[in-house]
């Protein structure tokens, strides 16, 4: 892989200097190298582009998780793989570390292996029967909460057999695997690896006696219905989508795309998490 993407963070790399250091290794090894125009990266021998070029083969994204889930949208539409250099606190995303810059020379050698992420479909059917479909794929999770910080959300969860769970709380996650480790995990949901396809249902805060996530097969089509008299919000990755007024429903469903993401075997998300658990436990 020689024609590369570079995706940086300007708020994680001060000054693009991480960037600019691995623009240079890999510009050493005869990459081509591209970057969006408003990424302030001209003069450093990197081609700058107001539409994708279609010779790309890697999109190489530079921050946190946050700014991986964001590049996912370009390395899907693409359809090419993704590698994430972290500089965030967790670095789930990520497989490669700044200092780390030999991995590059295993990137143009071709030492590497593709792994390939389940993400979400979100469309909203209003009840009016009029629908909209987000463009957007979740990488993490779709999220149906209440609109304000006022009232109980009301709504039902149904499978593609009918099987409905009723609810009343904050809300309920839809997560990926990937998914599993971000608010999922935080609202009591189960670690899910990020290879094991699978669509989780966490719900948040429910005045239920079932408070437990519900694991679903990927071919799942999870249904949610509005059932109360308060509007509720839909979010993609924390991104708006959509206001879900009483009786409009969602549908979340795997979608036929993939994220295709780049590995080395030098990281894993049970490795950033153990790792995140110990520095929690060594600062309390």
């Amino acid at each position: 892989m020689k024609n590369v993407i570079l995706v940086p963070n300007p708020q994680k790399d001060a000054g693009l200097e991480v960037t600019k250091r691995i623009a240079e290794k890999l510009l050493s090894l005869g990459c081509t190298l591209y970057a969006e125009r408003l990424c302030e990266l001209e003069g450093q021998g990197i081609i700058l582009f107001d539409t994708p070029p279609d010779d790309a083969e890697l999109v190489i994204v530079i921050g946190g998780d946050g700014s991986v889930i964001d590049a996912s949208r370009l390395a899907i539409a693409l359809d090419i793989p993704l590698l994430g250099v972290n500089l965030g606190k967790v670095g789930y995303l990520t497989e490669a570390e700044p200092d780390n810059l030999a991995l590059f020379d295993k990137l143009v050698a071709g030492e590497y292996t593709v792994e390939s992420k389940l993400l979400l479909v979100t469309e909203h059917k209003r009840a009016d029967g009029t629908r909209s479909c987000s463009e957007r794929l979740a990488v993490n999770d779709v999220v149906i909460s209440q609109d304000g910080y006022f009232g109980i959300a009301t709504f039902k969860v149904e499978n593609s057999r009918g099987e409905a769970v009723n609810y009343r709380g904050n809300g309920i996650i839809i997560a990926t695997p990937v998914g599993s480790t971000a608010y999922s995990l935080s609202a009591g949901g189960p670690i899910i690896a990020h290879n094991l396809d699978s669509i989780t249902v966490t719900p948040v805060c429910p005045h239920s006696f079932f408070n437990r996530s519900i694991v679903y097969e990927p071919s799942e089509q999870i249904r949610i219905l509005n059932t109360g008299e308060m509007s509720l919000n839909i979010s993609i990755d924390g991104r708006s989508f959509e206001i879900m007024e009483p009786l409009d429903e969602c549908r979340i469903y795997s979608s036929s795309h993939k994220l295709k993401m780049i590995t080395f075997k030098t990281n894993n998300m049970f490795s950033a998490l153990f790792d995140k658990i110990r520095s929690i436990e060594n600062n309390s």
